[in-house]
């Protein structure tokens, strides 16, 4: 896929981010294998706890219950996107509908686990991903 005029600031609605990137309609972390992307989204009101913290965003991986494990789904696709080709593109979705082009990004450090509440609020291993904006 051809990534070259996907412009920082672009805000697509859900079904333009279907069309264009050949994903599914929900969930943080979407695969295109057509297309070779795997679009992450974060938001502030959430259960996942994504951070900015020292230029790095801290995005917690997928799974809304229970421990989470780095090599289920699309965690294992995220973990593995430096050696398996996959373009990872983030997109802030600020409100309903709303998904705005960040930037393609690339994991900058090792993933690791920390504890968070799940939407039971119940304690849990959730993965963490260290990513920051590919240059």
């Amino acid at each position: 896929m051809d990534l070259t005029n996907l412009k920082i600031g672009t805000v697509f609605t859900n079904a333009q981010l279907m069309e264009k990137f050949g994903v599914s309609n929900s969930g943080g972390m979407r695969r295109s294998r057509k297309n070779n992307v795997l679009i992450l989204v974060h938001k502030k009101d959430s259960v996942y706890q994504d951070r900015w913290q020292d230029g790095k965003l801290l995005y917690t991986g997928m799974g809304l219950k229970g421990d989470q494990d780095v090599n289920f789904g699309q965690n294992k696709t995220l973990a593995q996107s430096k050696t398996n080709g996959v373009a990872v593109l983030l997109f802030n979705n600020p409100m309903p509908n709303v998904y705005e082009y960040e930037g393609e990004v690339v994991l900058a450090g090792k993933p690791f686990y920390e504890k968070q509440r799940d939407e039971s609020n119940k304690e849990r291993q959730v993965v963490i991903f260290p990513l920051c904006f590919k240059s």
